[in-house]
């Protein structure tokens, strides 16, 4: 576990002594120190999950630890962190966070370029158009290609069959596979979720809402297409302005996002409430094309969840799929409406925002992020759950590692802890625990009146 901040890498040392004391180590078990202790830095996110296999396999005579005092531990070692970085950063009077997949993931959602094997690349191996063999040896030939490319490459193949072989067959038989390729991906990789496990968003929503009711509201953007964090919110009480407006028919109307909900109280004061904006900007499950919903084609669907916490969608129309020309596709309605607000909202003076679950590799939200960082008041804290030596990290993500050293206002938090959305939610963030609170002020009380008997 590492950041780097004001252009200095911190590394998270447990020292031996405080490690010894928690596993009650002693001379007699004739444990090497160093070793062990390297062993458990890096093993602690396994440890944290309850998973001791690797650590009892080497050292059979270490004790499992609570998963109380293992988490107490991180709390300890991460209270920098929380009071001196990211509490002045959460105060930013421009809030915003760009959200990816890495958040998704805890609730059944899947890394879509780190899957070995699934039901797109099987739809690809078992490809057969008696019609057209070459087609199907280019269709199988892309078994293990990325989705982005696999569907891209599809695209072109519809493409030659219309405009060059002239062929409304083999258009059409391509036409109903990219069909079967969306609905697999979709199946893989986003209705996999279970939205009984949104704990960690609502979570996350409430640490936000801590947030003074003076400063401005927070602006969540995501590229995921997932209903986690309206549901979330929904279940919370929260005012989320996702840009629709209406109620039978619910229609895009942006304009919204710059709308205020106050409540008048009977004594004439009138007060703000809390609330998110919220951008999705590579679309929604809910979102359809509608013509008769001006002033954009667009409405939403309000979905019912399962008890099982499935949620049963009809092909989504109104997403952006991952292909390659993903930077194309931002330039139309509505997500060129979306995008023109995040450009707009995070080249705002006093800029703070927040990265997380997101693996930089969409060019057209990295070219924001870089113009962004040309404002010399916007400051980015990035949460990696890859660190700087993954095989997996992309090039513009080694750039960003490379800059944090020498530009103060790039913050990166890196490893499979820092970079965690449990952790960074649970730990990493800090807000006012109001569960606690009646026993914070009873102590305050204590210690004022100076009985230390009773405070903790």
């Amino acid at each position: 576990m590492r950041y780097i901040h004001n252009q200095t890498e911190n590394n998270i040392i447990f020292p031996k002594e405080e490690v010894y004391k928690l596993f009650e180590i002693n001379d007699e078990m004739a444990i090497d120190g160093d070793e062990f202790i390297k062993d458990f830095a890096e093993n602690y996110s396994e440890l944290l999950n309850n998973k001791w296999e690797k650590i009892q396999s080497k050292y059979p005579t270490i004790k499992q630890i609570g998963l109380e005092a293992l988490e107490q531990l991180l709390i300890k070692k991460t209270e920098v962190i929380r009071s001196e970085i990211l509490s002045k950063y959460l105060l930013s009077e421009n809030l915003h966070v760009l959200m990816s997949n890495g958040c998704s993931i805890y609730a059944g959602s899947k890394a879509i370029n780190q899957t070995d094997e699934s039901k797109c690349k099987t739809l690809l191996r078992n490809a057969q158009f008696q019609d057209e063999p070459q087609i199907t040896d280019i269709i199988q030939r892309l078994v293990d290609e990325k989705p982005e490319v696999a569907l891209d490459r599809l695209y072109e193949i519809k493409m030659y069959c219309a405009n060059v072989l002239k062929k409304e067959l083999s258009s059409n038989w391509i036409d109903d596979f990219i069909i079967q390729y969306k609905n697999s991906f979709i199946e893989e990789f986003v209705n996999t979720i279970d939205y009984r496990k949104n704990h960690l968003h609502k979570l996350f929503l409430k640490r936000l809402l801590a947030r003074s009711i003076k400063l401005k509201r927070v602006n969540l953007f995501t590229l995921n297409y997932d209903l986690l964090i309206e549901k979330s919110a929904e279940e919370m009480g929260i005012s989320l302005n996702n840009g629709f407006s209406g109620f039978h028919y619910r229609v895009f109307m942006p304009s919204i996002f710059h709308q205020d909900f106050h409540i008048n109280s009977p004594d004439g004061i009138k007060a703000q409430t809390k609330s998110m904006n919220l951008f999705k900007l590579h679309g929604s499950l809910s979102w359809r094309f509608d013509d008769s919903k001006p002033p954009y084609g667009i409405t939403e669907q309000q979905y019912d969840f399962a008890e099982n916490g499935e949620m049963k969608t009809i092909l989504p129309e109104c997403i952006i799929y991952p292909v390659q020309s993903k930077k194309k596709h931002s330039l139309d309605l509505p997500y060129s409406e979306m995008f023109r607000q995040f450009i707009e909202f995070v080249n705002k003076p006093s800029s703070t925002l927040l990265i997380m679950g997101y693996s930089f590799l969409d060019e057209h939200v990295n070219d924001i992020i870089t113009n962004a960082l040309t404002n010399p008041s916007f400051n980015m804290i990035v949460f990696s759950y890859l660190d700087e030596n993954s095989p997996h990290i992309s090039e513009y993500q080694k750039r960003l590692f490379e800059r944090s050293r020498e530009d103060s206002r790039i913050i990166i938090f890196s490893g499979n802890i820092l970079g965690n959305f449990e952790y960074i939610v649970k730990f990493l963030i800090p807000y006012a625990d109001d569960t606690n609170f009646d026993a914070v002020l009873f102590n305050t009380y204590k210690n004022l009146k100076g009985d230390h008997s009773h405070a903790k």
